[in-house]
């Protein structure tokens, strides 16, 4: 066997090692299988072959080559010519060439897949855009029925309170029943204005922008007190301190939530007791707040308010206490002035709770953030 020197190079061997070897040494195995299964029967058949790929040993790693090869007679002799090529490059070509035709076609699956997500979202959008319609229609319409409610039949009722009024005091010598009769229309009629008066203020909340300034406690509750005119024979007691750490939030609002309180209790009174007592009181505390999340600590600082009556207490839990419809204990009444409370008190940052003793009077646990937090609102 003979080799240019070129080839000993690339194959770290001398001149004296190919004394004796057979081309078969210098492959790796999977090439010496090759060479008996395939290229010596090409050999034989053909007396040549074009582009035979072996891979020969060298001195650090196997040696990728390219083979033509030439079988010759000389002086009765079968000589076997080969010349090769070194293809390591085309190799790493090759399998780059295959990377990037994966990963073209990983591609292509990806973007069919981001063609689809696309098509849903423009279909979701669409149903979206559908709905958002809808609920705005729905909206307007709401806002147009709470027009006529909170609004247009507040005046029948006012004249209906005038017409009743007028009568009592008009007419000399009304007999009793008719007298009691009167009184009732004028009492149904006034509480519904005030309901449809708590229902405007409760449905325009919503774009209510607070007011901030620094409150009294003692001030927000006389001016509720005020408001309501309570008749003296109701027999209402109040009890709550003069002084008390100052906070901030809107004084009108709060006045209204106080408002709703009170006649809350007014209307579910023991008829048990002869008095109706209602507590307030405020401390200065720290709370956290973050309320709906429950693994986020925060602690600031509020005003903690605690209102308490010896009514009759509440039919229903704190968190149907707070629905948008209730019914108080006594008479069957309908009212929202809980759940508009409980919007003032959420309008504010803060949080309020009921709690109630069957007999033994309800009451309520109210959080203020001290300073004016929800200003943005």
């Amino acid at each position: 066997m003979k080799m240019n020197n070129e080839m000993r190079i690339k194959l770290g061997i001398g001149s004296s090692d190919i004394i004796g070897s057979q081309f078969e040494d210098l492959l790796t195995v999977g090439s010496r299988i090759f060479l008996q299964t395939h290229f010596y029967p090409i050999i034989k058949m053909q007396k040549s072959a074009r582009e035979i790929f072996l891979s020969f040993k060298g001195a650090a790693d196997s040696i990728p080559v390219l083979l033509n090869v030439e079988l010759q007679q000389r002086e009765g002799q079968v000589e076997i010519h080969c010349v090769g090529m070194i293809i390591s490059n085309r190799n790493r070509f090759e399998k780059e060439l295959i990377e990037a035709k994966k990963a073209a076609q990983e591609a292509l699956a990806e973007n069919a897949e981001l063609i689809s997500v696309k098509t849903a979202l423009q279909q979701h959008q669409q149903e979206m855009e559908s709905q958002f319609r809808r609920l705005k229609s729905l909206k307007e319409q709401q806002q147009e029925i709470f027009k006529l409610i909170t609004h247009d039949l507040q005046e029948p009722l006012r004249k209906a309170v005038f017409m009743s009024d007028s009568l009592l005091t008009g007419i000399h010598n009304i007999e009793k029943d008719i007298a009691a009769k009167l009184l009732k229309i004028i009492s149904y009629n006034t509480q519904m204005r005030e309901m449809l008066l708590t229902l405007q203020r409760f449905q325009e909340l919503e774009k209510i922008k607070l007011n901030y300034s620094e409150l009294k406690l003692p001030e927000i509750i006389a001016a509720a007190i005020s408001n309501l005119n309570i008749p003296n024979d109701q027999n209402v007691i109040f009890t709550y301190a003069e002084n008390g750490p100052s906070f901030y939030g809107d004084q009108q609002l709060l006045v209204h939530f106080f408002e709703e309180l009170i006649r809350n209790s007014l209307e579910n009174r023991d008829p048990a007791k002869e008095q109706l007592k209602i507590e307030i009181s405020i401390i200065e505390t720290q709370k956290n707040i973050y309320v709906e999340s429950s693994d986020k600590y925060q602690y600031e600082k509020f005003v903690k308010i605690n209102y308490t009556d010896n009514g009759a207490g509440f039919l229903t839990d704190s968190a149907r206490m707070f629905q948008n419809i209730q019914k108080s204990v006594q008479f069957n009444k309908i009212s929202i002035g809980m759940a508009f409370c409980k919007s003032i008190i959420e309008k504010h940052m803060g949080t309020i709770v009921a709690k109630s003793v069957r007999n033994a009077g309800g009451g309520y646990t109210i959080f203020l953030p001290f300073t004016n937090a929800g200003n943005s609102l």
